[in-house]
């Protein structure tokens, strides 16, 4: 059963091919924010490379934040407009759950943080039960509000700390590479999604934003103006 995966959230982004769990192709973009320029043309190469159509795929996952709402945007809505075409479900994959599952080797709790701007950032908690069991979040926290909730015991890594390390500082840090969310990560949940009954209707997708875009504050949507640079 062939699926796609569709990673946006983070600078880098990719698309993946697998067949069930096995993956097939996996393309990383370059740094940038250039998921709107090749995301299409590199499932199309990826699809004609492995000798299949669009028509064959019965599963579009893709990772819905939270992270950059750019990227997060344009991977929603390629998700979707592809879902759609082709008549198959979808799998909204949230991107904490994606770096957490690049942890393999982690024993302690584990919290990716992103940095969300705006003094905030985005994480989640995790326990290992075999699995990555997320215990709390995603949510956006002002980093000392995330720091007053952590356990003792537990790793952080993520894009967060490249500002805000000071306020984790009494946590163990894990490696940097930790950090880049993976499209062939978004695949494998994607698998396990739909194994477990959870997919959703393509036009049931949407990103996970979990605080006002900046365009709904400027309008007035929402109820408190954010500091600039978001």
């Amino acid at each position: 059963m062939f699926l796609i995966g569709i990673e946006s959230s983070g600078p880098r982004g990719g698309v993946a091919l697998a067949d069930g769990e096995d993956l097939l192709e996996e393309i990383a973009f370059e740094e940038g924010m250039v998921h709107g320029r090749e995301l299409m043309p590199a499932l199309d190469r990826m699809l004609r490379k492995a000798g299949i159509g669009p028509r064959d795929l019965e599963l579009v996952a893709v990772d819905v934040g939270p992270g950059s709402y750019t990227g997060v945007r344009v991977g929603v809505a390629a998700a979707k407009m592809l879902a759609y075409a082709i008549g198959c479900p979808a799998a909204p994959i949230v991107s904490t759950d994606v770096l957490a599952e690049n942890a393999e080797d982690v024993e302690d709790d584990l919290c990716p943080i992103i940095d969300a701007r705006w003094e905030q950032v985005y994480a989640a908690l995790y326990r290992r039960d075999w699995v990555w069991l997320r215990t709390e979040g995603p949510a956006a926290w002002r980093p000392e509000e995330l720091a007053a909730r952590l356990p003792p015991e537990t790793t952080v890594f993520g894009s967060g700390l490249d500002r805000y390390g000071a306020v984790f500082r009494r946590w163990r840090k894990g490696d940097a590479g930790l950090a880049v969310p993976r499209a062939s990560v978004v695949a494998r949940l994607g698998w396990q999604a739909l194994q477990a009954g959870a997919t959703v209707p393509c036009m049931s997708l949407a990103p996970l934003y979990l605080r006002p875009t900046e365009a709904e504050v400027k309008f007035g949507v929402a109820g408190t103006s954010p500091p600039p640079g978001c």
